[in-house]
């Protein structure tokens, strides 16, 4: 497992996505995956779809999960099994319920609220379980295989 963590503010996004994407970079560089490259569909675009799941995520953090208050810490976990990159964006701010959030309405131009709906259409799994902080954080998890399903 490969843990990164800093302050949950906008400043500090550029380094975890330049992390998340060298993780994508030893997905890819895996011999097993390699291998099976050969015999299976590969997924488009895999790296850029990984790292605008996790911007999405990370600006969701700073934005609105630290918002109003002074910023506390984005933890970030990255496992990588076989084929599949798990990351888990953990933080101690605000939490807030996906369920509760409106459909997006894709004939509207939006320019803010569409976070969830990138998040979800980059990722494989999404799932968010609330925390208590400061006892235990928030947690959004996030899949993607590198192989089409």
């Amino acid at each position: 497992m490969i843990r990164l963590s800093v302050p949950g503010t906008l400043r500090y996004r550029d380094v975890v996505l330049r992390v998340i994407a060298s993780v994508c970079r030893l997905v890819r560089s895996d011999p097993a995956v390699q291998q099976e490259a050969g015999h299976r569909a590969l997924v488009k675009d895999f790296d850029d779809s990984v790292v605008s799941a996790v911007g999405e995520a990370f600006n969701n953090v700073a934005m609105h999960a630290y918002a109003g208050r002074s910023a506390g810490t984005a933890e970030i976990e990255m496992e990588i099994v076989h084929d599949t990159i798990t990351i888990r964006l953990l933080d101690f701010g605000e939490s807030f319920d996906p369920a509760a959030e409106t459909p997006l309405d894709l004939g509207a131009l939006h320019e803010s609220h569409m976070g969830l709906y990138i998040i979800r259409s980059c990722v494989d799994a999404f799932s968010y379980a609330r925390g208590n902080p400061p006892q235990s954080p928030n947690v959004m998890t996030l899949k993607k295989s590198y192989f089409a399903a």
